[in-house]
């Protein structure tokens, strides 16, 4: 073959390896949408719908899923775990310990524990005490830490996967 030339067979070469690339892409693609559903891939958010409990549980579940196949230390993310739980929570109008929400977070409950210190001192959450047991102590999202999550899932487009 001549530089600056194409023969008729690099041609064919070229459309038989775009036909497979396409072919291929498809597959992929049924592929992932099976393992989105298989996975209990939270509903897409709509620009004006609400976040629903369900939804950011599914995305809990997603993540949680990840440690099936790379180290857990790979993806640690405990403020956002930690985020996404107590919003989880508030939605569906739960109380959230503080031994709960470390479990949540996925991490030794000595780093759960300074990132919730952390988000507390950022205004995000706070720590209130059981008022029938006075070893136990709540945590909940502040109205700024409430309108910090729900603005953020306002801005997700609609079929974005979150991980």
């Amino acid at each position: 073959m001549e530089v600056g030339r194409i023969s008729r067979s690099s041609v064919g070469d070229e459309q038989s390896v775009a036909r497979q690339t396409e072919m291929l892409r498809d597959r992929l693609g049924s592929a992932l949408r099976l393992v989105d559903e298989l996975a209990g891939t939270p509903e897409p958010v709509r620009q004006n719908q609400a976040v629903t409990e369900k939804a950011i549980r599914g995305l809990i579940r997603l993540r949680r899923n990840r440690d099936r196949f790379f180290a857990a230390d790979m993806f640690a993310d405990p403020a956002w775990d930690i985020l996404l739980e107590l919003y989880a929570s508030e939605l569906g109008q739960q109380r959230v310990s503080v031994t709960h929400l470390c479990s949540c977070a996925a991490v030794p409950a000595t780093t759960a524990l300074r990132w919730i210190s952390a988000l507390q001192e950022k205004g995000l959450i706070e720590r209130r005490p059981d008022p029938l047991d006075g070893r136990r102590h709540f945590i909940s999202l502040t109205d700024t830490g409430t309108e910090a999550m729900s603005s953020y899932f306002r801005t997700v487009p609609p079929g974005a996967l979150l991980v």
